[in-house]
């Protein structure tokens, strides 16, 4: 995949495109764990379920984005809120914690590329 973003993309949107198809795999595994989760309870805020459901129901990259902050924002579980968790939660805070590396990892990529004249933002 690379190889072909290189060639059409310039590196800096070429890496950008790589960010949001690493986003939008994590948020697919986010979605596939959350369905095992039976209590949410420990893993975020009441938000969190709304969230996970606001991101399974979307079909676009860019809404992929906002969906994901949401769910980054409103997952807030600690490692001491973890210590009797069955392997079904476990899996899904793997999952978004996966799913905010790649937030990380996007906005890294955003951030590198400098606006284009007139202030715009490349993505």
């Amino acid at each position: 995949m690379s190889n072909e973003l290189g060639d059409l993309l310039n590196p800096g949107y070429a890496r950008i495109a790589r960010a949001r198809k690493l986003l939008e795999t994590a948020g697919a595994e986010v979605v596939r764990t959350a369905q095992d989760v039976t209590d949410f309870g420990s893993l975020g805020t009441e938000e969190l379920p709304t969230a996970v459901a606001a991101l399974e129901a979307l079909d676009s990259i860019d809404e992929d984005e906002s969906a994901a902050r949401w769910v980054d924002r409103t997952f807030t579980a600690r490692s001491s809120d973890l210590s009797e968790a069955p392997a079904e939660s476990l899996e899904f805070v793997a999952a978004a914690l996966r799913l905010r590396l790649a937030l990380h990892t996007l906005d890294q990529a955003l951030a590198a590329i400098p606006p284009e004249p007139g202030g715009t933002s490349p993505a």
